[in-house]
């Protein structure tokens, strides 16, 4: 059905206010998951008080987590006032600048991180085909079918890395316009770690990209999980845990956290920051946290089909829903990544300096090469 320009810019500004609705959704409540998780498998109660005087609000605050805490299923949401409360504390927090800090790089830096971060989802195929259709009573875009993502580009997967790669330069330059030795070291320790790790982590993305010989989104997606070589298992299999590793690094996450590493630089990059500015900083980083994990997914863990590494292949149509592609396929693909980001910050501890470095130029770039080859083979024998 032919749309008029009007209606194509109607249903573009829905499709992007409803992806915006889900990353401001999944964000505030990873932050929410993350203390849950980490207080599970540490053994440790977390945040289930407010603190402060036990009169007026936060007294009542503290009254209804402690009644919470007598219930099985409640108990679980028992640290959730809590993590509202943060949330306000975010906007409402006096905003901070040092004196000797360039002004307009102060500001701008929190912004370079956040707006890649979220420009990147216009690329991403939630869905590759129509999700529903708009009831024709609705005004302009009536009748019309909803795609299951904003945009299909031809080389998608090229606007997703470059775009996400300017990130950094919000990092760095936040760093270097607080005038501070912590965030300047913060921030030279970042761009090391990510220009050293994209190397690989693009590497890794090539094997599908030569398997497949696309660029583009959805089409990637859909032949890596059914049209593909049964040996190309192999390069997907070696690429996934490349590319996730990698994955780790690129969004300062543990073990790979050194850009922000408290027990040696205070905060990182993001030390002299206060208020909602950080918190552009903190929103970023979990924003790209969903796009790593939304890129695993859809490329090596079988996208929207039911089976990972190809072997949706193997399916026959006669298992009905499970041999068709489906949107809570890649959303519990993309969270079920999403909780071992928060797994592993919770059981391992964070590497050396050196060994970050050593990590990825002596070990993942040699193996993500060697993976590319063996991509290279499986395509040439197909």
């Amino acid at each position: 059905m032919q749309m008029t320009l009007t209606q194509t810019l109607v249903m573009a500004l829905i499709q992007i206010v409803a992806v915006l609705a889900f990353i401001f959704v999944v964000v505030p409540m990873l932050t929410f998951a993350e203390r849950k998780v980490i207080g599970y498998v540490q053994v440790r109660l977390g945040a289930t008080r407010i603190a402060g005087g036990r009169k007026g609000l936060t007294g009542a605050v503290n009254k209804i987590m402690w009644w919470m805490g007598h219930f099985p299923v409640i108990s679980f949401f028992r640290g959730l006032p809590t993590f509202m409360a943060d949330g306000i504390k975010l906007v409402t927090k006096e905003d901070i600048m040092p004196a000797k800090a360039d002004k307009f790089v102060f500001w701008l830096a929190p912004i370079l991180c956040m707006v890649p971060a979220f420009a990147v989802f216009a690329a991403i195929t939630f869905y590759p085909g129509v999700l529903g259709v708009f009831p024709t009573w609705v005004p302009i875009v009536g009748g019309l079918p909803v795609d299951g993502y904003i945009t299909d580009i031809n080389v998608g997967l090229l606007y997703i890395l470059g775009l996400a790669s300017v990130g950094v330069y919000g990092i760095v330059l936040g760093a270097w316009a607080s005038n501070s030795k912590y965030p300047l070291l913060g921030g030279l320790r970042s761009a090391a770690q990510v220009i050293s790790y994209e190397v690989p982590l693009t590497l890794s993305l090539l094997a599908p990209v030569i398997l497949t010989g696309s660029l583009n989104f959805k089409t990637m997606s859909v032949e890596l999980a059914t049209g593909m070589s049964p040996w190309a298992i192999l390069p997907l299999f070696i690429g996934f845990f490349a590319y996730i590793t990698c994955g780790f690094a690129e969004t300062n996450r543990v073990p790979f956290d050194l850009a922000e590493a408290e027990s040696e630089l205070v905060s990182g990059f993001h030390t002299e920051y206060t208020g909602m500015k950080f918190g552009w900083f903190f929103l970023s980083e979990y924003t790209n946290m969903i796009v790593v994990s939304a890129l695993a997914s859809a490329f090596f863990l079988g996208g929207h089909y039911f089976l990972p590494f190809g072997f949706q292949q193997f399916v026959p149509a006669s298992w009905g829903w499970f041999a068709q592609p489906h949107l809570i396929f890649f959303l519990l693909k993309v969270f079920f990544l999403l909780f071992v980001f928060l797994w592993v910050r919770a059981t391992l501890p964070r590497y050396r300096y050196d060994q970050l470095m050593s990590v990825g130029w002596k070990y993942f770039i040699p193996l993500t090469l060697v993976n590319l080859f063996i991509a290279g083979l499986v395509r040439f024998m197909a």
